[in-house]
Order: C-alpha cells, then sequence, then structure tokens
C-alpha cells in the first residue's frame, strides 16, 4: 500500500511536500532557474541570497500531488549540513560561461552525498543563451563522474529546459520520499 498519499477531509488526496535542494556558487543562476518555473518570470537583476530561500510549488505526479519545497542555498553558504537534511533530490547548477564554476561543483557533490547520502542529484549547466565557456561534453562527463541522473543544459532567460528538469526532480523526489517511507515501515515491523 502506498503510505506517501494521506487523504484530506474533503477525499482528494493531501499534496506531499517533497525537500529539494539547489546548490551551486554564487551567480550561477540558481534563483533565477528556481524563479523562472515556480513563477514564470526572469529578471536580469542579480539578487543575492542570503543564506538559504525557501520556495514551493505545487505540481501534480500522474495521481500525486506534490508540494515542491525548492531551498535556494547561497553559494558561500553551502557548508551547513542542516540544509541538505531530509533531501529527495538535488539540482546542482554550473555557470556555462564560467569554467570554474563547473570545476567548484564537486564541492556541492561532495556535500550532498555527505549529508543527504542516496539523494539522486541533476547536474545543470546554466545560461546556455549565452556563448559557451564550458563544452557540452565536460558537463556529461562530470555528470556521469559523479554518479549524477543526468546533465542538463539549461537557461532561466530563455526558459530553456528549466520546467522539464523540476519536473524530473520531482519524480526523483517521489521515488526517494517512497523508499524513505518503505524504509520506516520495514524499521516499524
Amino acid at each position: 500500500m502506498d503510505e506517501i498519499a494521506t487523504m484530506s477531509t474533503s477525499g482528494s488526496p493531501t499534496p506531499r511536500t517533497v525537500k529539494i535542494v539547489v546548490g551551486g556558487e554564487g551567480n550561477v543562476g540558481k534563483t533565477s532557474l528556481i524563479r523562472r518555473y515556480a513563477k514564470a518570470k526572469f529578471s536580469e537583476a542579480r539578487n543575492i541570497t542570503l543564506g538559504i530561500d525557501i520556495t514551493t510549488q505545487e505540481y501534480r505526479l500522474g495521481e500525486q500531488p506534490l508540494k515542491l519545497a525548492l531551498w535556494d542555498i547561497e553559494g558561500q553558504a553551502g557548508n551547513r549540513p542542516n540544509f541538505y537534511l531530509g533531501a529527495q533530490a538535488a539540482l546542482l547548477v554550473f555557470d556555462l560561461t564560467a569554467p570554474h564554476s563547473l570545476e567548484a561543483l564537486q564541492t556541492w557533490v561532495d556535500r550532498v552525498k555527505r549529508y543527504a547520502p542516496d539523494t539522486p542529484f541533476i547536474v545543470a549547466g546554466n545560461k546556455s543563451d549565452l556563448p559557451l565557456a564550458v563544452p557540452t561534453e565536460w558537463g556529461i562527463a562530470f555528470a556521469t563522474y559523479v554518479g549524477a541522473d543526468r546533465f542538463v543544459q539549461l537557461s532561466a532567460k530563455a526558459d530553456t529546459n528549466v520546467t522539464p528538469t523540476f519536473v524530473r526532480l520531482a519524480e526523483l523526489a517521489l521515488i526517494r520520499a517512497q523508499a524513505d517511507a518503505g524504509n520506516d515501515d520495514l524499521a516499524r515491523s
């Protein structure tokens, strides 16, 4: 029996909240990607995230209503274990115009693996609408090397691959939440 969906008083399933961490160095476009997905907006203005910013977005995956809790982690605040606890999926972002941001992504992968073991993640190169300084092959090779679900090239500005990426994150998060619920049931037996 699926323990993930609970029923509201009206008889319809209550949305299951899943936590998705969005990490990467500063200025790679994490906040812009979240804003593009959740609010269908993009701004050229740079907004600095201080610590963490949590955005929620309701989504339906088949018959399962979900509430995605998108945890936007400030680039400099990434080494706080409590930001990762309970995460069911992660989006790790680098800037396709800045090779150093891909190099720095290994640190973010290590944090996810250390603080949220077995959490599936996607490696994403953002700003694909600009001239690329990071070859696609590098992103693919890095994602394969670190065990990511996949590598995607995105553009928050042009709205390229943003929604499909968050849909995949929702799928990964639900699979992880269901596995966690199954493990909880086994522990109670």
